[in-house]
């Protein structure tokens, strides 16, 4: 554990798993073994998943998704917001509206969640970083708590975010008594859950099945890398193994 010259504390653990937290509890959760990247601001209302199967940014009421085609060709995009869900693909030369009302075409712009690693900005966003509070870094430090259980199970608190991670090298961060949660594990899944969002992903390593899944709300996208789906209350729309629209 290292107070680092950006003005940040940073966590290694086992399996090349690390932990990135700022004096105002910015967190960077960050799996290179299966290169997943997870993060969440201070005030917990902007977040990001991002994964070889495909990436999330949620920003206030807003969530963006994207599900990576082979070779990061004819990319699947969602956008979730007040109005419904707006999605896409990069072979459609529409863009689609699942509102309470069913599906239709209509307008709309997508952020770009493909060309740069955005869980550093989401890190950085809002957080208190930078040389002037490293001293404030390593007074964390000195009052972080570490725990080992008999089994292996390891523990960290460090400024009331709550790390563990077990044997199997699965790891778990948490703060606000869990409203705002990070996992990942060397199987090839994470997830981030806050008060705005939940998130999971798979790269599709051993059991588990590739995935990109995103829940807000009454909202939900579902992506297994070749069928994508949209759900808004009752009604379900997206494309098929063909990119063809389909509504189920």
């Amino acid at each position: 554990m290292i107070a680092t010259l950006q003005g940040y504390v940073s966590l290694m653990v086992h399996n090349d798993i690390r932990i990135d937290i700022t004096i105002d509890r910015a967190i960077r959760l960050v799996n290179n073994r299966i290169n997943m990247k997870l993060s969440v601001t201070p005030s917990g209302k902007i977040s990001a998943l991002l994964s070889p199967t495909g990436r999330m940014y949620q920003y206030g009421s807003r969530v963006e998704t994207v599900g990576f085609g082979k070779g990061r060709t004819d990319n699947k995009y969602a956008k979730m917001w007040h109005g419904g869900i707006s999605f896409t693909s990069d072979s459609s030369a529409l863009v689609f509206l699942l509102d309470e009302g069913g599906t239709r075409s209509t307008t709309d712009k997508f952020c770009d969640l493909v060309s740069y690693d955005f869980s550093k900005s989401v890190f950085f966003a809002e957080s208190l970083h930078g040389p002037q509070f490293v001293d404030e870094c390593l007074t964390l430090l000195n009052t972080a708590r570490y725990t080992v259980k008999s089994n292996g199970d390891e523990k960290w608190i460090i400024h009331g975010i709550k790390i563990e991670q077990n044997a199997d090298g699965f790891v778990k961060v948490s703060r606000d008594n869990n409203r705002i949660q990070m996992k990942t594990s060397i199987k090839g899944t994470s997830g981030i859950t806050t008060p705005f969002v939940h998130c999971t992903a798979s790269v599709g390593m051993q059991e588990e099945p590739k995935h990109l899944f995103v829940r807000r709300g009454e909202r939900r996208m579902h992506y297994d890398g070749e069928i994508f789906v949209v759900r808004n209350g009752g009604h379900s729309a997206g494309f098929d193994c063909y990119n063809k629209l389909t509504v189920f």
